[in-house]
Protein backbone atom coordinates (compact mmCIF):
# COMPACT_ATOMS: atom_id res chain seq x y z
CA UNK A 1 0.00 0.00 0.00
CA UNK A 2 1.21 3.48 -0.80
CA UNK A 3 0.05 6.46 1.22
CA UNK A 4 0.39 9.71 -0.70
CA UNK A 5 0.75 12.86 1.36
CA UNK A 6 -0.17 15.94 -0.68
CA UNK A 7 -0.81 19.58 0.11
CA UNK A 8 -4.43 19.05 1.21
CA UNK A 9 -3.97 15.71 3.00
CA UNK A 10 -5.39 15.58 6.52
CA UNK A 11 -4.61 13.06 9.27
CA UNK A 12 -7.96 11.31 8.61
CA UNK A 13 -6.90 10.58 5.01
CA UNK A 14 -3.82 8.72 6.24
CA UNK A 15 -5.83 6.92 8.92
CA UNK A 16 -8.54 5.85 6.47
CA UNK A 17 -6.01 4.49 3.97
CA UNK A 18 -4.24 2.58 6.76
CA UNK A 19 -7.49 1.14 8.19
CA UNK A 20 -8.66 0.03 4.75
CA UNK A 21 -5.62 -2.27 4.57
CA UNK A 22 -5.60 -3.26 8.26
CA UNK A 23 -9.15 -3.09 9.67
CA UNK A 24 -8.15 -4.25 13.16
CA UNK A 25 -5.39 -1.65 13.48
CA UNK A 26 -5.40 2.12 13.57
CA UNK A 27 -2.70 4.75 13.39
CA UNK A 28 -2.55 7.95 15.41
CA UNK A 29 -0.05 10.80 15.38
CA UNK A 30 1.37 12.69 18.33
CA UNK A 31 3.66 15.64 18.94
CA UNK A 32 5.71 13.44 21.29
CA UNK A 33 8.29 10.92 20.08
CA UNK A 34 8.69 7.43 21.54
CA UNK A 35 11.22 4.65 21.13
CA UNK A 36 10.48 1.30 19.48
CA UNK A 37 8.80 -0.93 22.03
CA UNK A 38 7.57 2.02 24.09
CA UNK A 39 4.09 3.47 24.39
CA UNK A 40 3.40 7.11 23.62
CA UNK A 41 2.83 8.75 26.98
CA UNK A 42 1.71 12.34 27.37
CA UNK A 43 1.91 14.75 24.52
CA UNK A 44 -0.89 15.78 22.22
CA UNK A 45 -2.69 13.55 19.70
CA UNK A 46 -3.38 15.37 16.45
CA UNK A 47 -7.04 15.64 15.47
CA UNK A 48 -8.23 13.86 12.34
CA UNK A 49 -8.97 17.11 10.51
CA UNK A 50 -5.42 18.46 11.03
CA UNK A 51 -3.63 19.12 7.74
CA UNK A 52 -0.40 17.14 7.60
CA UNK A 53 1.48 20.06 6.04
CA UNK A 54 0.70 22.19 9.12
CA UNK A 55 2.70 19.85 11.40
CA UNK A 56 5.62 18.76 9.22
CA UNK A 57 8.57 20.60 7.75
CA UNK A 58 9.00 18.47 4.61
CA UNK A 59 8.21 19.38 1.03
CA UNK A 60 5.15 17.68 -0.39
CA UNK A 61 4.12 15.46 -2.11
CA UNK A 62 5.65 12.47 -0.31
CA UNK A 63 4.80 8.80 -0.62
CA UNK A 64 5.15 6.21 2.14
CA UNK A 65 5.11 2.55 1.14
CA UNK A 66 3.76 0.17 3.78
CA UNK A 67 3.80 -3.58 3.32
CA UNK A 68 1.89 -6.20 5.32
CA UNK A 69 5.17 -7.82 6.34
CA UNK A 70 6.61 -4.56 7.75
CA UNK A 71 7.08 -4.66 11.52
CA UNK A 72 4.92 -2.28 13.49
CA UNK A 73 7.91 -0.45 14.95
CA UNK A 74 9.45 -0.08 11.48
CA UNK A 75 6.28 1.54 10.14
CA UNK A 76 6.21 4.00 13.04
CA UNK A 77 9.89 4.79 12.38
CA UNK A 78 9.18 5.21 8.65
CA UNK A 79 6.65 7.97 9.39
CA UNK A 80 9.19 9.59 11.73
CA UNK A 81 12.04 9.49 9.20
CA UNK A 82 10.03 10.34 6.09
CA UNK A 83 7.65 12.97 7.45
CA UNK A 84 8.85 13.82 10.94
CA UNK A 85 5.49 12.54 12.27
CA UNK A 86 5.41 10.58 15.52
CA UNK A 87 3.15 7.63 14.68
CA UNK A 88 1.68 5.10 17.11
CA UNK A 89 -0.12 2.01 15.87
CA UNK A 90 -2.99 0.62 17.94
CA UNK A 91 -4.56 -2.84 17.79
CA UNK A 92 -8.18 -3.71 18.49
CA UNK A 93 -8.26 -5.65 21.76
CA UNK A 94 -11.81 -6.80 22.40
CA UNK A 95 -13.75 -3.55 23.03
CA UNK A 96 -10.81 -1.13 23.20
CA UNK A 97 -7.74 0.02 21.32
CA UNK A 98 -4.29 -0.66 22.79
CA UNK A 99 -0.92 0.67 21.72
CA UNK A 100 1.19 -2.03 20.08
CA UNK A 101 4.24 -0.83 22.03
CA UNK A 102 5.22 -4.19 23.54
CA UNK A 103 4.69 -6.00 20.25
CA UNK A 104 6.48 -3.66 17.82
CA UNK A 105 8.45 -6.65 16.49
CA UNK A 106 5.27 -8.19 15.03
CA UNK A 107 4.35 -7.45 11.43
CA UNK A 108 1.26 -5.47 10.52
CA UNK A 109 -0.36 -8.67 9.24
CA UNK A 110 0.37 -10.44 12.54
CA UNK A 111 -0.99 -7.53 14.57
CA UNK A 112 -4.09 -7.34 12.39
CA UNK A 113 -4.69 -11.09 12.74
CA UNK A 114 -4.40 -10.85 16.55
CA UNK A 115 -6.96 -8.04 16.49
CA UNK A 116 -9.27 -10.03 14.21
CA UNK A 117 -9.17 -13.08 16.47
CA UNK A 118 -9.84 -11.03 19.59
CA UNK A 119 -12.78 -9.34 17.85
CA UNK A 120 -14.22 -12.72 16.82
CA UNK A 121 -13.75 -14.05 20.35
CA UNK A 122 -15.59 -11.07 21.81
CA UNK A 123 -18.38 -10.82 19.24
CA UNK A 124 -18.81 -14.52 18.54
CA UNK A 125 -18.98 -13.70 14.82
CA UNK A 126 -16.24 -14.82 12.44
CA UNK A 127 -14.88 -12.46 9.80
CA UNK A 128 -16.32 -14.81 7.17
CA UNK A 129 -19.81 -14.42 8.63
CA UNK A 130 -19.38 -10.65 9.02
CA UNK A 131 -18.39 -10.33 5.36
CA UNK A 132 -21.22 -12.67 4.25
CA UNK A 133 -18.78 -15.24 2.91
CA UNK A 134 -20.45 -18.18 4.65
Amino acid sequence: MTIKIKKGTVIADVQCRFRSAFPFLKIEFSDKAHQTGEATVGGHWYRSETKVRSIIKKLLPIEIVIRPWDKTGDVERKFEQTLGLHAQIFRKDEQRWIQTAGTDIFTLDEQNEIGRRLEEKTSGISHLERENLL
